[in-house]
């Protein structure tokens, strides 16, 4: 055999070794559980288990430096345009109901909040119904906030009961 011939199968061996290698070994980056000890580790400096309002301004803070100084709803044409392809099953170029509750429950899944609640499309429109003061349609941020704050008055004693257990 030519040293040229040895050298493209080795090559070849090395890419296909390396390839499986990284597939079938995820990176710990990406486990939910190992992602949020660090951020804890590293947010929590009074170390009670839980981040606090200032604590979690901090994590805001570096999240949002490391998106180049962007807010998290600030998608690139490109992520528009990758989240469509994914998740547009029609090919209408918007998101439905059915699609947008898919990329939800993705999303979800990706960070590991696979507990929390799934809205229905049903209960969506109530929210916008209830809280769309402007009725265009979508909550601008002060609507959101006022949804939000709702949210946790009708939660009530349940966060607290919960923060007290933990």
């Amino acid at each position: 055999m030519s040293p040229i011939r040895i050298a493209s199968i080795t090559a070849c061996l090395s890419a296909l070794i390396f390839t499986a290698t990284a597939q079938a070994a995820p990176s710990e980056q990406k486990d939910p559980a190992a992602r949020k000890a660090e951020m804890m580790k590293k947010f929590d400096t009074n170390k009670n288990g839980t981040l606090d309002p200032e604590e979690k301004q901090k994590l805001r803070a570096e999240m949002q430096n490391r998106r180049g100084g962007k807010d998290r709803k600030e998608w690139t044409p490109e992520q528009r345009t990758e989240m469509l392809k994914k998740f547009d099953k029609d090919g209408d170029g918007t998101l439905s109901d059915t699609e947008k509750a898919t990329l939800r429950a993705e999303m979800q899944n990706r960070r590991g909040n696979t507990g929390r609640k799934q809205w229905t499309p049903e209960e969506r429109a109530e929210m916008l119904k209830k809280f769309d003061k402007d009725g265009d349609g979508e909550l601008n941020e002060d609507e959101r906030k006022a949804a939000r704050e709702s949210m946790r008055a009708s939660r009530g004693d349940r966060e607290g009961s919960r923060k007290k257990d933990n």
